[in-house]
């Protein structure tokens, strides 16, 4: 069995290193056609690559979608990628290699990428794409903007509703605790808490936010000071061992958990099955989920784009290693090819800089029969990131899948 996932891995992270070869020959365009450069900054082969690389193998997927649909007019887009590593040290490198290659759109997944780049992008006219924005990103509002919502309104949003859904008060309040990695996606996650329980006397005991080096997969210290928790918030799949080593202790509590943590669902179901602890485990997630075409165009959508570019065997292999990755990466990189479109119309091919995109950005809402079944999100002058709504998931063992409990709820604004 694990000879098999070893195998199954392997072919999928060729076929990760492979993909941008196809979309990036030609600086001028095929047909007359002008190529316009999009960076990809992306963590390959570190430790979120389990995660990372089916948002990649999205972003390519996505491009060479719009180049075979011709959905921008005169216009060949050219992906180029940077392996960031989950190493903050390869930041400002990855940056400047991109805009080396002529990228005046970056795209990443990776908190700390953004973070770095942003007075950078502004000087030099570069709009940052962030998929997993931190508070810094966007405050004050600049060029990086948030196709997702940040991980510290997320993590107020599910606090809101589990208090309000989930915990019965008559037990008392509950006790809740936070094991995580000192870095700036762990960081926003605590001091988002810490803020929803002052600001919400009474829904939450807060134990605390242990925090340990990155890279840290000894929990036993952790396990014992969070033994007790009803509720232990859980940033997402780089801190599995935590969970892991938590259950075979002995102990039980109520796992919940960030958007991140549903891109880890193949990693997860690997390390547990579907028992405890990931039964009953509640996320939040950004996206409806695979299944639902039928209702979301946009779902239908990226079911699409997975069968038309990939092998049977693939595509399973995706949806399931992936989770959320594929299908919550093709609304956001769909978003971000349109405000492109929307730049080209407005000053034309040959005159497309990061000035243009910035300025359709912040114009952007959404609209039409792609995004039917989706709120109304979009920018602005001072709102760097799009998403005001999120779902709520259950991770259920009967089920072996996640089953979504809400209809869209508000994101709690910071």
């Amino acid at each position: 069995m694990i000879r098999g996932w070893e195998i199954a891995m392997a072919a999928i992270l060729v076929l990760v290193l492979l993909v941008p070869l196809s979309l990036g020959c030609g600086g001028g365009g095929g047909g007359g056609k002008v190529t316009i450069t999009i960076g990809d900054v992306e963590d390959l082969t570190g430790p979120s690559a389990s995660a990372a690389q089916w948002s990649h193998i999205t972003t390519a997927d996505m491009v060479r979608y719009w180049n075979d649909e011709g959905l921008i007019p005169g216009v060949k887009l050219n992906l180029v990628t940077w392996d960031e590593r989950y190493d903050p040290s390869r930041d400002l490198p990855g940056y400047e290699w991109c805009k080396e290659r002529g990228a005046k759109v970056i795209y990443s997944l990776e908190p700390s990428f953004s973070e770095a780049v942003k007075p950078f992008a502004e000087r030099d006219r570069i709009v940052i794409c962030s998929a997993a924005a931190t508070k810094p990103q966007i405050e004050p509002p600049g060029w990086v903007f948030d196709f997702s919502a940040t991980f510290a309104m997320d993590t107020k949003t599910i606090l809101k509703w589990v208090s309000e859904n989930d915990w019965d008060y008559s037990k008392g309040v509950p006790k809740l605790g936070f094991p995580g990695w000192n870095e700036p996606l762990e960081v926003d996650m605590d001091k988002a808490i810490s803020e929803y329980v002052q600001d919400h006397q009474g829904k939450f005991d807060y134990v605390g936010a242990f925090l340990t080096p990155t890279g840290t997969a000894n929990w036993a210290g952790q396990v014992e000071k969070l033994k007790n928790c009803d509720y232990i918030f859980w940033a997402g799949g780089l801190q599995a061992q935590f969970l892991k080593q938590f259950h075979d202790a002995g102990y039980t509590t109520r796992f919940i958990s960030s958007m991140a943590a549903v891109a880890f669902r193949g990693f997860m179901v690997d390390l547990f099955g579907w028992e405890p602890p990931l039964d009953g485990m509640i996320s939040t997630f950004a996206s409806p989920w695979w299944g639902e075409g039928d209702s979301y165009a946009m779902v239908k959508l990226a079911e699409e784009n997975l069968r038309r570019y990939h092998s049977s065997g693939q595509a399973d292999e995706i949806i399931y290693r992936g989770g959320g990755s594929y299908v919550g990466s093709s609304q956001s990189m769909y978003a971000i090819l349109e405000i492109l479109k929307a730049a080209v119309e407005e000053v034309g091919a040959r005159n497309f800089d990061g000035q243009a995109y910035y300025n359709a950005a912040l114009k952007y809402e959404l609209s039409g029969p792609v995004w039917k079944g989706y709120p109304q999100w979009g920018f602005s002058q001072t709102k760097r990131c799009w998403q005001d709504d999120e779902m709520i998931y259950r991770w259920s063992a009967e089920a072996k899948d996640l089953v979504r409990i809400s209809d869209w709820i508000p994101v709690v604004i910071e």
